[in-house]
Protein backbone atom coordinates (compact mmCIF):
# COMPACT_ATOMS: atom_id res chain seq x y z
CA UNK A 1 0.00 0.00 0.00
CA UNK A 2 1.50 3.31 -1.09
CA UNK A 3 0.56 6.21 0.95
CA UNK A 4 -0.17 9.09 -1.42
CA UNK A 5 1.34 12.83 -0.65
CA UNK A 6 0.02 15.41 -2.06
CA UNK A 7 3.61 18.26 -1.17
CA UNK A 8 1.55 20.99 -3.00
CA UNK A 9 -1.50 21.03 -0.31
CA UNK A 10 1.42 22.82 2.12
CA UNK A 11 4.27 22.68 4.34
CA UNK A 12 4.34 18.40 3.87
CA UNK A 13 0.74 18.03 4.27
CA UNK A 14 -1.01 15.32 2.41
CA UNK A 15 -4.03 16.31 0.68
CA UNK A 16 -7.26 16.12 2.42
CA UNK A 17 -10.60 16.16 1.21
CA UNK A 18 -11.99 19.22 0.50
CA UNK A 19 -15.86 18.79 1.55
CA UNK A 20 -15.78 17.26 4.74
CA UNK A 21 -15.14 17.70 8.20
CA UNK A 22 -14.55 15.85 11.61
CA UNK A 23 -16.69 16.85 14.99
CA UNK A 24 -14.74 15.91 17.97
CA UNK A 25 -17.05 16.03 21.08
CA UNK A 26 -15.65 15.68 25.35
CA UNK A 27 -13.69 17.55 27.06
CA UNK A 28 -11.51 20.76 27.24
CA UNK A 29 -9.53 21.46 29.92
CA UNK A 30 -6.97 23.83 31.15
CA UNK A 31 -3.49 20.73 31.76
CA UNK A 32 -1.10 21.65 34.92
CA UNK A 33 1.86 18.77 34.07
CA UNK A 34 4.61 18.47 37.19
CA UNK A 35 7.20 16.65 35.34
CA UNK A 36 9.75 15.41 37.46
CA UNK A 37 13.20 15.45 36.89
CA UNK A 38 15.69 12.51 36.90
CA UNK A 39 14.74 11.20 40.67
CA UNK A 40 11.20 11.09 41.96
CA UNK A 41 10.58 10.33 45.07
CA UNK A 42 6.80 9.68 46.52
CA UNK A 43 5.52 11.41 49.28
CA UNK A 44 8.21 14.45 48.57
CA UNK A 45 9.14 17.87 47.01
CA UNK A 46 10.64 16.70 43.51
CA UNK A 47 12.74 19.02 41.54
CA UNK A 48 11.30 19.33 37.79
CA UNK A 49 9.17 21.35 35.16
CA UNK A 50 5.72 22.25 36.04
CA UNK A 51 4.14 23.45 31.95
CA UNK A 52 0.45 25.01 31.78
CA UNK A 53 -0.77 23.53 28.68
CA UNK A 54 -4.53 23.14 27.08
CA UNK A 55 -5.99 19.98 27.14
CA UNK A 56 -8.34 17.60 27.90
CA UNK A 57 -9.34 14.19 25.88
CA UNK A 58 -10.98 16.15 23.33
CA UNK A 59 -8.96 18.94 22.73
CA UNK A 60 -6.46 16.82 22.53
CA UNK A 61 -7.75 14.68 19.67
CA UNK A 62 -9.10 17.38 17.98
CA UNK A 63 -5.47 18.89 17.62
CA UNK A 64 -4.00 15.76 17.11
CA UNK A 65 -6.32 15.93 13.78
CA UNK A 66 -5.47 19.90 12.90
CA UNK A 67 -2.31 18.66 12.74
CA UNK A 68 -3.05 15.84 10.47
CA UNK A 69 -4.92 18.34 8.13
CA UNK A 70 -8.50 17.13 9.29
CA UNK A 71 -10.71 20.10 9.18
CA UNK A 72 -12.12 19.99 12.96
CA UNK A 73 -15.24 21.23 15.09
CA UNK A 74 -14.83 20.35 19.07
CA UNK A 75 -18.47 20.71 20.75
CA UNK A 76 -17.53 21.26 24.50
CA UNK A 77 -18.25 23.59 27.11
CA UNK A 78 -15.77 26.19 29.00
CA UNK A 79 -16.63 28.61 31.62
CA UNK A 80 -16.25 32.83 31.56
CA UNK A 81 -13.63 32.18 33.83
CA UNK A 82 -9.93 33.21 33.04
CA UNK A 83 -8.94 29.43 32.39
CA UNK A 84 -12.06 29.66 29.60
CA UNK A 85 -10.36 33.14 28.23
CA UNK A 86 -6.84 30.98 27.50
CA UNK A 87 -9.03 27.91 26.64
CA UNK A 88 -10.79 29.59 23.98
CA UNK A 89 -8.01 31.71 22.09
CA UNK A 90 -5.82 28.76 21.99
CA UNK A 91 -8.42 26.93 20.61
CA UNK A 92 -8.71 29.64 17.85
CA UNK A 93 -4.79 29.63 17.44
CA UNK A 94 -4.62 25.93 16.99
CA UNK A 95 -6.93 25.60 14.60
CA UNK A 96 -9.77 24.16 16.07
CA UNK A 97 -13.38 25.13 15.39
CA UNK A 98 -15.57 26.26 18.53
CA UNK A 99 -18.42 27.30 16.86
CA UNK A 100 -21.09 24.88 18.16
CA UNK A 101 -19.44 24.76 21.77
CA UNK A 102 -20.52 27.37 24.50
CA UNK A 103 -19.10 29.07 26.80
CA UNK A 104 -21.27 29.00 30.23
CA UNK A 105 -21.61 32.27 32.28
CA UNK A 106 -20.64 32.06 35.86
CA UNK A 107 -18.79 28.58 35.77
CA UNK A 108 -15.22 27.48 36.12
CA UNK A 109 -13.53 26.15 33.19
CA UNK A 110 -12.70 22.39 33.29
CA UNK A 111 -8.85 21.80 34.93
CA UNK A 112 -6.85 18.85 34.70
CA UNK A 113 -3.59 18.64 37.23
CA UNK A 114 -1.00 15.53 37.10
CA UNK A 115 2.07 14.31 37.52
CA UNK A 116 4.69 12.20 35.64
CA UNK A 117 7.74 10.10 37.52
CA UNK A 118 11.28 10.10 36.18
CA UNK A 119 10.52 7.75 33.34
CA UNK A 120 7.37 10.11 32.05
CA UNK A 121 4.85 7.79 33.09
CA UNK A 122 1.85 9.13 35.10
CA UNK A 123 2.05 8.73 39.65
CA UNK A 124 -1.08 10.82 39.81
CA UNK A 125 -3.97 13.09 39.17
CA UNK A 126 -6.93 15.02 39.97
CA UNK A 127 -9.57 16.59 37.60
CA UNK A 128 -11.95 19.10 38.13
CA UNK A 129 -14.63 18.55 35.30
CA UNK A 130 -18.13 19.56 36.77
CA UNK A 131 -19.05 22.11 33.84
CA UNK A 132 -19.16 19.10 31.57
CA UNK A 133 -22.76 18.29 33.24
CA UNK A 134 -23.91 21.16 30.65
CA UNK A 135 -23.28 18.64 28.04
CA UNK A 136 -26.76 17.41 28.00
CA UNK A 137 -29.15 15.46 25.65
CA UNK A 138 -30.57 19.21 25.23
CA UNK A 139 -27.19 20.79 24.89
CA UNK A 140 -26.59 18.00 21.94
CA UNK A 141 -29.81 18.58 20.47
CA UNK A 142 -29.52 22.06 18.70
CA UNK A 143 -26.63 20.43 17.34
CA UNK A 144 -26.97 17.05 16.15
CA UNK A 145 -27.76 18.77 12.35
CA UNK A 146 -24.36 20.04 11.90
CA UNK A 147 -22.98 16.46 13.77
CA UNK A 148 -24.63 14.71 11.30
CA UNK A 149 -23.18 16.68 8.01
CA UNK A 150 -19.45 15.03 9.65
CA UNK A 151 -17.47 12.69 7.77
CA UNK A 152 -17.37 10.95 11.34
CA UNK A 153 -17.75 11.62 15.22
CA UNK A 154 -15.12 11.38 17.69
CA UNK A 155 -16.80 10.96 21.69
CA UNK A 156 -14.64 11.01 24.50
CA UNK A 157 -15.70 9.08 27.55
CA UNK A 158 -15.56 12.42 29.85
CA UNK A 159 -19.17 13.12 27.85
CA UNK A 160 -21.60 11.64 30.49
CA UNK A 161 -24.06 8.25 29.92
CA UNK A 162 -26.94 9.74 29.19
CA UNK A 163 -25.67 12.13 26.58
CA UNK A 164 -23.46 8.99 24.72
CA UNK A 165 -26.84 6.83 24.62
CA UNK A 166 -28.60 10.05 23.15
CA UNK A 167 -26.12 10.44 20.32
CA UNK A 168 -25.74 6.89 19.79
CA UNK A 169 -29.29 7.04 18.85
CA UNK A 170 -29.44 10.24 17.24
CA UNK A 171 -25.96 10.24 15.47
CA UNK A 172 -26.16 8.88 11.86
CA UNK A 173 -22.46 9.05 10.92
CA UNK A 174 -19.64 6.53 11.65
CA UNK A 175 -19.28 6.95 15.85
CA UNK A 176 -15.68 6.70 17.03
CA UNK A 177 -15.10 6.38 20.63
CA UNK A 178 -12.32 6.49 23.22
CA UNK A 179 -13.75 5.64 26.76
CA UNK A 180 -11.09 7.07 28.89
CA UNK A 181 -10.91 5.72 31.92
CA UNK A 182 -12.04 2.38 33.53
CA UNK A 183 -14.42 3.97 35.70
CA UNK A 184 -16.19 6.20 32.43
CA UNK A 185 -16.08 3.22 30.25
CA UNK A 186 -19.26 1.48 31.34
CA UNK A 187 -20.62 4.90 29.63
CA UNK A 188 -20.99 3.26 26.47
CA UNK A 189 -21.77 -0.47 27.44
CA UNK A 190 -25.45 0.01 26.15
CA UNK A 191 -24.39 1.57 22.97
CA UNK A 192 -21.30 -0.95 21.39
CA UNK A 193 -23.56 -2.04 18.54
CA UNK A 194 -23.55 2.02 17.33
CA UNK A 195 -20.06 2.24 17.65
CA UNK A 196 -17.71 1.88 14.37
CA UNK A 197 -14.37 2.26 15.78
CA UNK A 198 -13.52 1.15 19.73
CA UNK A 199 -10.29 2.34 21.68
CA UNK A 200 -9.97 1.12 25.34
CA UNK A 201 -6.86 -0.10 26.71
CA UNK A 202 -6.36 -3.72 27.95
CA UNK A 203 -7.89 -3.24 30.78
CA UNK A 204 -10.83 -1.79 29.54
CA UNK A 205 -11.37 -4.30 27.09
CA UNK A 206 -10.98 -6.96 29.55
CA UNK A 207 -13.79 -5.43 32.14
CA UNK A 208 -15.66 -4.68 28.92
CA UNK A 209 -15.86 -8.19 27.94
CA UNK A 210 -15.02 -10.26 31.20
CA UNK A 211 -12.13 -11.67 29.52
CA UNK A 212 -8.76 -11.23 31.77
CA UNK A 213 -6.04 -9.83 29.28
CA UNK A 214 -2.72 -11.65 30.39
CA UNK A 215 -0.95 -12.28 26.95
CA UNK A 216 -1.62 -11.75 23.31
CA UNK A 217 -4.13 -14.86 23.17
CA UNK A 218 -6.25 -13.05 25.95
CA UNK A 219 -6.04 -10.06 24.46
CA UNK A 220 -7.60 -11.22 20.89
CA UNK A 221 -10.17 -13.13 22.83
CA UNK A 222 -11.09 -9.39 24.20
CA UNK A 223 -10.99 -7.81 20.49
CA UNK A 224 -13.34 -10.57 19.25
CA UNK A 225 -15.60 -10.58 21.93
CA UNK A 226 -15.91 -6.43 21.27
CA UNK A 227 -16.40 -7.11 17.95
CA UNK A 228 -19.00 -9.36 18.67
CA UNK A 229 -20.79 -6.86 20.23
CA UNK A 230 -21.38 -4.52 17.28
CA UNK A 231 -18.44 -2.96 17.16
CA UNK A 232 -16.73 -2.96 13.30
CA UNK A 233 -13.30 -2.01 14.78
CA UNK A 234 -11.33 -2.49 17.79
CA UNK A 235 -8.07 -1.04 18.33
CA UNK A 236 -6.97 -2.05 22.17
CA UNK A 237 -3.61 -0.45 23.39
CA UNK A 238 -1.68 -2.55 24.80
CA UNK A 239 1.39 -0.08 26.64
CA UNK A 240 4.58 -1.21 25.75
CA UNK A 241 3.37 -4.54 23.82
CA UNK A 242 1.93 -2.23 21.02
CA UNK A 243 -1.81 -2.21 19.70
CA UNK A 244 -4.05 -4.72 18.76
CA UNK A 245 -6.21 -4.23 16.05
CA UNK A 246 -9.45 -6.44 15.24
CA UNK A 247 -12.35 -6.25 12.24
CA UNK A 248 -13.77 -8.86 11.24
CA UNK A 249 -11.67 -12.05 12.01
CA UNK A 250 -8.57 -9.68 10.83
CA UNK A 251 -6.42 -9.06 13.79
CA UNK A 252 -2.78 -7.61 13.40
CA UNK A 253 -0.99 -6.70 17.04
CA UNK A 254 1.58 -4.03 16.02
CA UNK A 255 4.46 -3.52 18.01
CA UNK A 256 5.43 0.21 19.57
CA UNK A 257 8.34 2.19 17.75
CA UNK A 258 11.77 2.59 20.14
CA UNK A 259 11.44 6.10 21.20
CA UNK A 260 13.28 8.90 23.32
CA UNK A 261 10.35 9.39 26.21
CA UNK A 262 9.76 11.96 27.89
CA UNK A 263 6.29 11.97 28.63
CA UNK A 264 3.63 8.80 27.53
CA UNK A 265 0.74 11.81 28.48
CA UNK A 266 -1.50 12.99 25.46
CA UNK A 267 -0.28 9.54 23.42
CA UNK A 268 -3.81 6.93 23.71
CA UNK A 269 -5.33 10.87 22.50
CA UNK A 270 -2.74 11.11 19.59
CA UNK A 271 -3.85 7.08 18.79
CA UNK A 272 -7.27 8.14 18.43
CA UNK A 273 -6.66 10.99 16.20
CA UNK A 274 -4.50 8.91 13.93
CA UNK A 275 -7.24 6.42 13.94
CA UNK A 276 -9.60 8.68 12.92
CA UNK A 277 -7.90 10.99 10.78
CA UNK A 278 -7.01 7.40 8.53
CA UNK A 279 -10.99 6.43 8.40
CA UNK A 280 -11.75 10.31 7.02
CA UNK A 281 -8.92 10.28 4.74
CA UNK A 282 -7.91 6.97 3.55
CA UNK A 283 -11.70 5.32 4.37
CA UNK A 284 -11.48 1.58 3.82
CA UNK A 285 -8.36 1.68 1.57
CA UNK A 286 -5.78 0.60 4.67
CA UNK A 287 -5.70 -2.98 6.45
CA UNK A 288 -5.33 -2.60 10.02
CA UNK A 289 -1.90 -3.27 10.05
CA UNK A 290 -1.22 -0.41 8.22
CA UNK A 291 -3.70 1.41 10.13
CA UNK A 292 -2.04 0.42 13.54
CA UNK A 293 1.76 1.35 11.77
CA UNK A 294 0.42 4.85 11.78
CA UNK A 295 -0.78 5.36 15.08
CA UNK A 296 2.04 3.82 16.72
CA UNK A 297 4.36 5.98 14.32
CA UNK A 298 2.35 9.08 15.51
CA UNK A 299 2.08 7.85 19.31
CA UNK A 300 6.19 7.33 19.00
CA UNK A 301 6.39 11.47 17.82
CA UNK A 302 3.60 12.65 21.31
CA UNK A 303 6.07 10.45 23.57
CA UNK A 304 9.03 12.34 22.39
CA UNK A 305 7.82 15.45 23.85
CA UNK A 306 6.73 17.16 26.94
CA UNK A 307 3.63 18.71 25.73
CA UNK A 308 0.54 16.33 25.45
CA UNK A 309 0.34 16.95 21.95
CA UNK A 310 3.41 17.10 19.83
CA UNK A 311 4.60 19.97 17.94
CA UNK A 312 6.11 17.71 15.30
CA UNK A 313 3.16 15.72 14.60
CA UNK A 314 2.16 16.33 11.01
CA UNK A 315 1.04 13.99 7.98
CA UNK A 316 4.76 13.66 6.39
CA UNK A 317 6.08 12.95 9.68
CA UNK A 318 3.99 10.15 10.61
CA UNK A 319 4.42 8.84 7.51
CA UNK A 320 8.34 8.83 7.48
CA UNK A 321 8.44 7.58 10.98
CA UNK A 322 6.45 4.02 9.68
CA UNK A 323 8.66 3.95 7.18
CA UNK A 324 10.58 2.45 10.67
CA UNK A 325 8.49 -0.76 10.69
CA UNK A 326 10.33 -1.97 7.52
CA UNK A 327 7.85 -3.26 5.67
CA UNK A 328 5.99 -0.47 4.42
CA UNK A 329 6.46 0.76 0.24
CA UNK A 330 6.21 3.96 1.10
Amino acid sequence: MVYNIDRKQNKGGAKMPTDGYVVVIGGLNLDLAGLCGNIYRERDSNIGKIRMTVGGVGQNIAQNLVKLNVPTYLITVYGDDYFGKILSEECKNNNIHLDYSECIPNEKSSSYLYVTDDKGDMVTAVNDMKILEYMTPEFLGTKIDFINKASLCVIDGNVSKESIEWLAEHCMVPIFADPVSVAKMTRFQNVLKRIDTFKPNELEAGLMTGIDIVDEKTAQEAARALNEKGIRNVFISLGEKGILCSRDGEISIVPILPSNIVSVNGAGDCSMATIAWAGFYYKDKLSLKEIGQLTQAAASLTVEAEESVSPKLSVENVIERAKRFGDLDR
